[in-house]
């Protein structure tokens, strides 16, 4: 009888310690992309992403810890349960079947922008022009149904924005698809300027931008604390304000 008292005091420590460790410390992981996500040297990480996700967190007496990766790893380690939280995501099938989506989303629209060499905006004027032209695009990245689902398109695939839009320098694309506040912040951060411009054509209908929890993680027990303070920030205009603070401050898009 001692001997099975003594196996249950050492279920319920082992269960009281993890949870403690758990309590403390929520995997976040993440890429460089400004102003959404700003990774500064030293592993300081701000941006309009990162504030939101610290205090939603905070509401419900939790704590972020921030890993540095590409966007395509981040996506596999909510996917393997090593991470438990993702920002900046939009809904689709493949990701709902591993990521929980908390509701509502905490922004409702995601501009995507087409940038080109200066001079060529022009030729994309229409979706119908990218037919033909090689189009960087970030791994791992989505950014709205009809360019994401169309095989027919020429795609190049890379790890970063910033890679991305060297190609473009470099003319080995034609042009660069991103979220229009983050393709504004880089051209403006780069001195771009006098280079690279923005096509024509761009992607600006409603799209639900979402915060997401991995299937595998413990956090999934917090759900519903995390929806209703995530509810609550939207509707006070918290997140608003975050994402204006940080656009009002960088020559961008909103």
């Amino acid at each position: 009888m001692k001997k099975l008292l003594a196996l249950l005091m050492s279920i319920i420590i082992l269960n009281t310690s993890a949870s403690a460790s758990f309590a403390q410390e929520v995997i976040v992981p993440g890429d460089h992309y400004p102003p959404w996500r700003v990774i500064q040297e030293g592993n300081i990480y701000t941006g309009i992403n990162t504030e939101i996700t610290k205090y939603l967190l905070k509401k419900i007496n939790l704590k972020a810890k921030y890993i540095h990766r590409p966007w395509k790893r981040c996506l596999s380690m909510m996917k393997g349960g090593s991470a438990d939280l993702l920002p900046g995501l939009l809904k689709n099938k493949e990701r709902a079947s591993y990521m929980t989506f908390l509701e509502p989303p905490y922004k409702t629209k995601s501009t995507k922008a087409f940038y080109v060499l200066k001079g060529n905006s022009g030729r994309i004027k229409s979706y119908q022009d990218l037919t033909g032209k090689t189009i960087g695009v970030t791994l791992g990245s989505k950014f709205f149904p009809k360019f994401d689902n169309d095989t027919s398109l020429k795609k190049d695939f890379t790890q970063s924005e910033d890679k991305n839009f060297k190609k473009l320098l470099g003319n080995r694309v034609d042009a660069v698809i991103v979220t229009e506040t983050v393709g504004d912040y880089i051209v403006h951060k780069n001195g771009y300027q006098d280079k690279i411009e923005k096509a024509g054509y761009k992607y600006d209908l409603p799209l639900a931008v979402y915060f997401a929890v991995s299937k595998k993680s413990p956090l999934v027990e917090r759900i519903p604390e995390l929806e209703e303070a995530l509810s609550e920030m939207v509707e006070s205009g918290h997140v608003q304000q975050v994402i204006d603070h940080f656009l009002d401050e960088h020559p961008v898009a909103k």
